[in-house]
């Protein structure tokens, strides 16, 4: 072999020999990104909101009593089916031991309380009374049917109290209470309203359909905020079974009231309750 062809085979043997490192480099890099940055497997989200009133359902059913936050200007208080019976019949009717769910709630001033009706088959017509003033009510809804809903603005600071005017089997008579604080300021009255503010409300389901309803409930654009199982009073029945849900619901800010309460009626009226 002359000296140029020598040459020639050092210069293929160091090129071969650098082509070879320059690959292991890269398989070494590339081994080690994949380890560093690879993407972790899909975590799924809960469908209850992550949020300060997550255990709302849950203490309303225990407290009966629900404080809304600054934020929330409208309050869907739900009268249950068979909310208008009450304690001690023979015949244990009621789902919940609530007439109105819940039946105290504690607000702002200004806040927009809004009585959704889903006692299936009977009308309720609420009277409110300040505790402060005379007996007279200072606000009547008048009658409203089922998945119907009435409102009323509460533009002064004060303890109020609620009923339904009609008095029910041994002489039971559904009743609430609305305690209004101040805490956020005032601009002034705001005028009563059923339009675009953030909504918080509360639905009853039967348990064994609750994933059924909750994803009706996100599909109409409603955010679950938190859920309760209970038990029920009345031992269950067809098409409900002996367990039951409370759903707090939200609604997006901006969302007008009179959409809510539509979705809201749609969906109530394909319950099984009777």
């Amino acid at each position: 072999m002359n000296k140029i062809q020598s040459l020639l085979a050092s210069s293929i043997i160091v090129l071969s020999l650098t082509s070879i490192g320059l690959n292991l480099l890269f398989n070494d890099v590339n081994a080690s990104t994949s380890v560093s940055t690879g993407s972790p497997a899909e975590i799924m989200q809960p469908s209850v909101a992550n949020n300060s009133t997550s255990n709302a359902a849950t203490d309303i059913f225990s407290s009966e009593q629900y404080t809304l936050s600054d934020n929330d200007k409208n309050l869907v208080i739900l009268i249950p089916n068979e909310g208008h019976h009450g304690p001690g019949e023979d015949d244990e009717a009621r789902f919940i031991a609530q007439s109105f769910v819940p039946e105290t709630a504690v607000i702002n001033k200004g806040t927009n309380v809004i009585w959704f009706n889903g006692d299936v088959g009977h009308e309720h017509d609420i009277i409110i009374t300040s505790n402060s003033e005379s007996v007279s009510p200072i606000y009547q809804t008048g009658e409203f049917t089922e998945f119907e809903a009435r409102n009323y603005t509460f533009n002064d600071v004060g303890e109020f109290s609620y009923a339904d005017t009609v008095e029910y089997d041994n002489g039971y008579i559904m009743r609430g209470n609305i305690s209004v604080t101040d805490d956020r300021g005032s601009a002034g009255d705001l005028p009563q309203t059923t339009q675009d503010s953030e909504t918080v409300g509360i639905l009853m389901v039967p348990t064994q359909d609750i994933s059924q309803y909750t994803s009706d409930l996100q599909n109409r654009g409603f955010l679950v905020d938190s859920v309760h199982n209970f038990q029920d009073l009345r031992g269950g029945q067809s098409g409900t079974g002996d367990e039951q849900t409370l759903i707090v619901w939200r609604a997006s800010t901006n969302t007008q009231i009179p959409s809510v309460l539509s979705q809201l009626s749609e969906l109530s009226s394909q319950l099984p309750y009777s």
